[in-house]
């Protein structure tokens, strides 16, 4: 009898433990899936995101929220960023730190590539917002000439508001890269000759962007490398205005990063790769369409 009552005591204090002990070990090995999507907006440490089906996500991030930025397609490389990369028009994943409606991040992370599309839609905000509140007063007229056909109206309502929230959407239809000799700011010929083909390409294209970024190789001091990309970015952006026949209004303020983000170890500094321009062509979904 005292055999088996012991026996029974054991097996109960096994059921209690093993309960919370089962639903732990799960947690750990399912995981918590990431979400995928679109930063749409943000307000402090807050932001919401839109996924690829169109569902929204309100985000939290904090101090202990770890941000990279994968460099290179694979994103094998990452770099530790701070949230103020985290713009409106970024393209991320994020690791929640719980399951649940209320997301706080554990985790995110983006592409360089995401990065710099993101960088050149907050440059070019000023021309969205002129189209938004364009698009604002064409759907007010609509609502007052079209009353009387309210199904139709409706139906036109709907454009015009899909046409709205991709205005914060950008899609890249072509890049190439300007390559420099060392301690060089001009173009030669063949690059002269891409630039042009590449903003007779842009002109094809509707409500049409051009965003050129700068780089340097690691030889010589960082400061002198930040000028010189700076010097190049330049370069490109006056022969696209005032040999290629691109207008003022559709070219994005160069950017310069130097020594950043090479693409060949610093190692190789004097890697071409490292001394180029990038030069991409970014269509606003909203306006192209």
């Amino acid at each position: 009898m005292k055999v088996a009552h012991s026996i029974n005591k054991m097996v109960m204090v096994a059921v209690v433990l093993a309960a919370p002990f089962t639903a732990a070990m799960a947690q750990t090995i399912l995981g918590t899936p990431t979400i995928d999507g679109v930063i749409v907006t943000r307000d402090g440490d807050n932001f919401m995101m839109r996924g690829k089906s169109g569902n929204v996500t309100n985000v939290t991030v904090t101090t202990s929220t770890k941000i990279n930025e994968g460099l290179g397609l694979l994103g094998v490389r990452t770099e530790a960023m701070s949230s103020s990369a985290l713009v409106p028009g970024l393209r991320l994943s994020v690791e929640p730190e719980s399951p649940g409606q209320k997301v706080v991040a554990k985790s995110i992370k983006f592409s360089t590539n995401d990065l710099e599309t993101a960088d050149a839609i907050q440059a070019a905000l000023s021309v969205p917002l002129q189209q938004i509140q364009a698009l604002t007063q064409e759907l007010a007229a609509q609502k007052q000439l079209n009353a009387q056909q309210h199904a139709t109206q409706e139906q036109q309502i709907a454009t015009i508001v899909k046409r709205i929230g991709d205005l914060a959407e950008y899609d890249v239809k072509a890049e190439t890269r300007i390559l420099f000799d060392v301690n060089s700011t001009t173009l030669s010929d063949s690059a002269k000759e891409e630039l042009k083909a590449l903003a007779a390409k842009a002109k094809t294209y509707k409500g049409y962007l051009i965003q050129v970024v700068g780089h340097a190789d690691a030889q010589g001091s960082a400061e002198r490398n930040q000028v010189l990309s700076e010097n190049r970015a330049a370069t490109v952006v006056h022969y696209l205005q005032q040999e290629a026949g691109v207008a003022l209004s559709r070219v994005l303020s160069p950017v310069a990063m130097g020594e950043a983000r090479a693409t060949a170890a610093k190692e190789t500094g004097a890697n071409p790769e490292n001394r180029r321009v990038t030069v991409r062509i970014a269509v606003n979904r909203g306006i192209g369409e």
